[in-house]
This record gives structure tokens, sequence and C-alpha cells, in this order.
């Protein structure tokens, strides 16, 4: 380990910076999920054992403890003279900080304070990606999706009409590993934000046939297992309804 910062997690906190909005936000979470950061390792006097190693915490004006994520191995030594450096990747420092009871991951202090908190630290320890500005969190995944073991028409029509006016050429409904998963076929490409934005348009349209599970939302290929969602498509100038 060259003990450098990771390229795509320092333009993203110079992007921040320089322009702190939910777009910024957002890259600085996609980052840090792939990111490898720093804590700071520190030597305390334990009683009848002598030293005994604990990670750095700081404590916020709230009275929140934080920990303190540092983009290279410099920045530890420049932020507590003596501290050791320990490599982790973003989500494992959010996991460490919420095992040693902290609220909060301070990314690269004293520079840019980047505050990872709150719903994003819960995201993040789960190997999920938040997105800023929404309730919503992605991730990459590999997990099998798989057809429903049971159909749901109440649902499958309020998907049709739910995703009507939305770009999508076919959707299916799948079952994942957490429950139920609307499959998309885009019409376009749609980064994580713009898939967000659909999800989140998707919710108050489903109402009541919103399982109390919740339902996933994933971009699939045209071809795969699933229930076909009927939807109205346009063709030659008509309206008519995919089977």
């Amino acid at each position: 380990d060259s003990g450098l910062a990771d390229g795509r997690l320092a333009a993203a906190l110079a992007g921040w910076t320089g322009r702190p909005d939910a777009a910024t936000t957002a890259e600085v979470y996609a980052a840090l999920a792939g990111a490898r950061v720093f804590a700071a390792i520190t030597a305390t006097a334990a009683a009848g054992s002598g030293a005994q190693l604990a990670v750095l915490t700081v404590r916020g004006s709230a009275g929140g403890r934080a920990l303190p994520a540092f983009l290279d191995v410099e920045a530890v030594v420049r932020f507590h003279t003596g501290a050791r450096p320990k490599a982790l990747q973003g989500p494992e420092a959010c996991t460490a900080a919420r095992a040693d009871g902290a609220v909060a991951v301070l990314l690269d202090p004293p520079s840019a304070a980047f505050v990872v908190t709150g719903a994003a630290l819960d995201d993040l320890a789960a190997g999920r990606v938040p997105i800023a500005g929404t309730s919503l969190s992605s991730r990459r995944t590999t997990a099998t999706l798989a057809h429903p073991r049971q159909a749901d028409p109440v649902l499958l029509a309020a998907l049709a009409r739910a995703l009507e006016p939305e770009p999508v050429r076919a959707a299916r409904l799948l079952e994942g590993p957490d429950g139920p998963v609307v499959g998309l076929v885009a019409q376009h490409p749609l980064d994580a934000a713009a898939l967000a934005g659909l999800a989140a348009r998707l919710r108050p349209r489903l109402g009541g046939a919103l399982p109390a599970a919740g339902l996933d939302v994933a971009l699939v290929g045209p071809e795969g297992p699933g229930l076909p969602v009927p939807l109205k498509t346009r063709r030659r100038g008509l309206l008519r309804r995919d089977r």
C-alpha cells in the first residue's frame, strides 16, 4: 500500500468543498463506498496491562463521537502525532464507527471535514451507496433474481400504471434476496441518481399496492426470469398493451 489518497475520493471531496450540494455529496458517497481510507490507532494506558490500542475518535460540539477517516498516511500523522494509520475500506470505516458507538465518520479532517452520519452511515456500513437528497440507496450486487414464488396481480397492475410515464421499454416482477424486485429495461441508460429518482416517483403511485417488505428497483436485461408487467407502449402511433 503506497499510503497515498484514493484518486476518485480525493477528487470527489474537492468537488464537494467547492460546491457542497446533493450532486457532489452523492459523488463522495459513491467514491467512499469503493475507496481505501485510514483510521488513526492510538495507544492508551490500561491498568495492569500496559498500553491498549484503540481507534481514535473525536467528540463533536453536540456531544456525539465521530471516527476520523483520513485519505492518506501523512494526514493521520499530521492530525495526531504518534498515531498509527490503519487501512480500511470506506464501508469498514463506517462499520467500525458504529461498533465503537460513534455517530459519524468525519472524512478527511480538518481540510474537508465531510460528515457521514445517520442513514448514510448505516447504508455505507451495509455496503449500500446513499443517494443524496432522497431516502434511497443503491448497491451493486451479484445476487440472483428469480421468478416470484407467487403472482401478485394487484401489484402487477399498479406497477403498469406507475411506470406508464417513465422511460421504460419493459418491466418484470422478480424475487430477490430481500423481497420483491421490479426489474426495468430502460429506454436509455440510467445512472444511480436517475434510477433513484424513478424509484422515488414510484412510491406514491403504488399506494396501498406497495408490499409491506418494500420493493427494490433494478436494471435488468431484456431476457430473463420474472412476471412481465403489462406496460402500455407506443408502436406505429398506436397505443397497445404488452403481453
